[in-house]
């Protein structure tokens, strides 16, 4: 501040530049959001490359769920269309105590992200 006062120019420019980034910094302008969202939309590809192996994983343990799910309706329909009653009523209920919320996490986990990302 003293060689500011006594004339040394330095000190103003140092001065003067902190004012104006520190007003710069108060505005987060188009090209700076712009500049973030390309650094976030590399950071995601990269991700994405990273994370490819387990999309395999997902689509492997969405399947047997959907199949065995399948399965044991198609069962159960089957059983009560030959008056197999209690085979159905077991089967649905194992369904409902044990199958089912498993079926929907798995569901839920496989295809919420792209529901979600479609709603947007």
């Amino acid at each position: 501040m003293l060689g500011w006062l006594t004339g040394n120019g330095d000190t103003a420019k140092q001065v003067v530049g902190s004012v104006i980034d520190a007003g710069d910094a108060l505005f987060y302008t188009d090209e700076e959001k712009a500049k973030n969202y390309a650094s976030y939309r590399e950071w995601y590809l990269k991700y994405l490359e990273a994370t490819q192996p387990q999309n395999i994983s997902r689509r492997m343990i969405a399947v047997v769920v959907v199949m065995l799910w399948a399965l044991l309706i198609i069962t159960s329909v089957i059983a009560e269309a030959f008056h197999v009653s209690h085979l159905s009523e077991f089967i649905f209920k194992t369904m409902k105590e044990n199958v089912n919320t498993p079926f929907i996490t798995v569901l839920g986990f496989y295809f919420l992200k792209h529901v979600i990302s479609n709603k947007k």
